[in-house]
């Protein structure tokens, strides 16, 4: 059997990037049997034309589309990346923003509640404060009644005093000059002699209050003392005292 070869020789196409692309040779071995009738080439047209630059441009189109594609695809891989670490910056500056937020309210809420405690506090502190001034106040009002009356009780019993004492002085003075300071004593050989008398009156506060003899001397009988002393009680005149006081004393020195 006889075996015809054929080799091609090397081809090179360049692509559009500027590489070239090398095809290996071929080898065809035919058997002694094989016809030109049976061959490939006998069934192409006479003349073949294979559009290489047509080829060349549009490897070189879809080349720079693919470039394009790979840097959009490249850019976009980069932006959402960069985006990526915007919003997770963003996330984190939300969360301590939030949980800034929460402690500060809830630090608020806790301040609120002690002011609020201590608004009630001061208000129980100010109700109980304006109780005890009213309470005060009207004490003051009862202490300035009583004493608004004991002052005219006083002044009342002044003008008494001053008018019984206009009454009384020349009456008084009437018994001290010729009655009442002085007791003379008559006969045997006490006759000239002068004898003192005296009593110790105890004049009450008031004027319903009732006067008292507590002491004399010379000492005298207490029932008539005490008759004498019924009488200025009755009377609330100093005369009566005296003339009667006069009168025991005379008695008791006879």
């Amino acid at each position: 059997m006889t075996s015809l070869a054929f080799s091609t020789s090397t081809s090179s196409l360049r692509n559009g990037g500027g590489g070239v692309v090398t095809m290996p040779p071929t080898t065809l071995l035919m058997s002694s049997s094989y016809t030109d009738t049976d061959s490939p080439l006998t069934q192409l047209p006479h003349v073949v034309a294979i559009p290489f630059d047509d080829l060349r441009r549009r490897m070189a189109e879809f080349s720079a589309k693919f470039d394009t594609f790979i840097e959009r695809a490249r850019k976009r891989v980069l932006e959402e990346r960069n985006e990526y670490k915007a919003r997770m910056t963003t996330i984190s500056s939300l969360r301590t923003a939030l949980a800034t937020h929460a402690a500060m309210a809830a630090r608020s809420a806790a301040e609120k509640t002690e002011i609020t405690t201590q608004i009630a506090e001061l208000a129980q502190h100010s109700d109980a404060q304006a109780a005890r001034r009213e309470g005060l106040r009207r004490q003051i009002e009862a202490v300035r009644r009583a004493i608004a009356h004991k002052e005219g009780a006083q002044r009342e019993y002044a003008a008494r005093v001053e008018r019984q004492q206009r009454l009384n002085a020349p009456e008084l003075a009437f018994w001290q000059a010729y009655l009442g300071v002085r007791v003379e004593g008559a006969g045997g050989g006490d006759e000239g002699r002068e004898r003192e008398a005296a009593f110790e009156l105890d004049v009450p506060d008031t004027t319903v209050g009732e006067y008292r003899v507590v002491y004399s001397r010379p000492r005298l009988d207490q029932d008539k003392v005490a008759r004498v002393v019924r009488r200025l009680n009755e009377t609330r005149q100093i005369g009566v005292l005296l003339k009667g006081m006069r009168a025991l004393f005379a008695e008791g020195m006879e």
